[in-house]
């Protein structure tokens, strides 16, 4: 459903409001500037910028004011899975790197790729029904402790950023960075909400428990109304992310008792990242009105 040449919107948004929130505390917010100098770096580099979008936490941190608190950074691509891919982007990002710390006003700032990994690895990456690689970017600050281990590659601080292939993206947007004038393409808000449904479906198929993407949903929900052109363009990119996976949804899915038990296990932990936690029963209700609302 991504049209290249449909004009996109701009939604203008202040990182660096997203990174001063952290000034007290010394770590969270070196973590944020080098977030920051990574998604200005993917969305100034040829051809990334064009091909890659951000979703996740770190989109709803920065664009809808979560506080859930990670330092993972998701994205999906366009890219075709190819072999090499990983090195390719590597290069042009530890290229780009030391400019654009420079260019934000962090010159002490020193990023770089430290390492990739290909999932699944070998011949089998670009066959994958969704092969994806994982990029650890470390980062110190010049004359700290830290530096020594980030010459070696081995830094003891860096960004976790997972990017997917073959991944229907559905509707984008660009994220403007008032502050600095740099731009990053992201998941628009319906393709972002129709990206947590579909994951919380595939959380058996995948193994995984994701409680985030319930207290997400309810976050948006409490945030914004979809009229009804926009449910309808929220089922249509979830039928297609669905599809992309092998599942096939109806309007009771998302009550599966293994679907609830998932994403409710630890639920608590939350709190350590999100201060004062709504209860589960209530997230998952202003989740599932949403998803029961959808023109099936």
């Amino acid at each position: 459903m991504l049209d290249e040449d449909e004009e996109l919107q701009e939604t203008v948004v202040s990182i660096a409001t997203w990174v001063e929130k952290a000034k007290d505390n010394p770590v969270t917010y070196l973590e944020r500037q080098a977030t920051e100098v990574f998604l200005s770096t993917l969305g100034s580099i040829e051809p990334y910028k064009h091909q890659m979008f951000l979703k996740g936490g770190i989109l709803m941190a920065v664009a809808y004011g979560s506080w859930r608190n990670t330092g993972d950074i998701d994205l999906s691509t366009v890219a075709d899975p190819r072999e090499g891919i990983a090195e390719e982007i590597q290069q042009a990002l530890d290229a780009a790197f030391p400019a654009m710390c420079a260019e934000l006003g962090y010159p002490d700032l020193m990023c770089c790729v430290q390492s990739y990994k290909y999932f699944p690895k070998g011949d089998n990456f670009p066959k994958n029904e969704g092969p994806a690689i994982k990029l650890r970017i470390g980062y110190a600050e010049r004359n700290s402790p830290q530096e020594k281990h980030f010459n070696e590659r081995k830094s003891p601080t860096a960004l976790e950023v997972d990017i997917s292939f073959k991944e229907p993206i559905g509707a984008i947007q660009i994220l403007n960075f008032s502050d600095t004038e740099q731009k990053v393409k992201a998941y628009s808000l319906i393709a972002l909400m129709a990206e947590k449904f579909r994951a919380l479906l595939q959380q058996e198929k995948r193994n995984r428990h994701r409680r985030q993407d319930v207290y997400d949903l309810h976050s948006l929900c409490q945030r914004f109304s979809l009229d009804e052109d926009e449910r309808q363009q929220l089922i249509e990119i979830f039928r297609e992310k669905c599809a992309a996976r092998g599942i096939e949804p109806n309007k009771e899915s998302l009550e599966q008792p293994e679907i609830i038990e998932r994403a409710k296990a630890d639920w608590h932990t939350l709190e350590l990242e999100v201060g004062e936690l709504p209860e589960f029963d209530t997230c998952f209700q202003a989740a599932n009105a949403l998803y029961k609302s959808l023109p099936w």
